[in-house]
């Protein structure tokens, strides 16, 4: 009776310890496909005037790859739904101004659905400063310069374990939400 009371006793307190060591090891797996979305500006590759490629970017800085299940983009709190808002918004003022935003070299990603891998980015949306010098186009990408510093961004990605987060990608911070939220403006490129 004795021996098998013991023997009981070691088989539960077994169980509890295997219990443990599985939730330990789901926590190191979870944390080695952690998944973290930024959101960054730059001008980056500038002339001797300061004048270079504007790139609104998502950059994974996680250590597993994130799925972008949805995205939105504001601009001074107002949201927008795509880059020709956001220009017409922020920069193209004059009828003068939105003609030449027309013929403007730009780059445009993807933003969602998309996947990026650790350490990957992706530049959705960029505008080059204008190789001809011409002086509206000069001026468009000077107020893009200088009014990217307004634009904010929500972004909602999950993991490969379906693990999903909410953020400004902005700071470390991230909400971990069951699933992604429809947006009710969605920003599409």
């Amino acid at each position: 009776m004795f021996v098998s009371v013991i023997t009981l006793f070691v088989a539960i307190e077994h169980g509890r310890t295997m219990q443990r060591m599985a939730d330990a090891n789901a926590r190191m797996v979870e944390a080695n496909s952690w998944p973290f979305v930024a959101f960054e500006t730059h001008n980056e590759r500038g002339d001797d005037q300061g004048r270079g490629d504007v790139r609104l970017v998502l950059r994974n800085q996680g250590i597993g790859p994130a799925r972008i299940q949805t995205f939105e983009l504001w601009y001074n709190g107002q949201p927008m739904s795509s880059p020709k808002q956001l220009f017409g918004t922020c920069c193209a003022i004059t009828p003068a101004e939105r003609e030449a935003w027309q013929t403007t070299v730009m780059g445009v990603g993807a933003t969602a659905p998309t996947i990026l891998r650790a350490g990957d980015h992706t530049d959705f949306l960029s505008m080059p400063a204008p190789e001809d010098r011409h002086k509206i186009k000069m001026e468009l990408w000077r107020k893009f310069n200088v009014e990217r510093d307004k634009i904010s961004v929500r972004v909602c990605y999950c993991s490969v374990f379906d693990e999903c987060w909410i953020g400004s990608g902005t700071t470390t911070q991230a909400d971990r939400v069951q699933s992604c939220p429809a947006p009710k403006v969605p920003y599409q490129p």
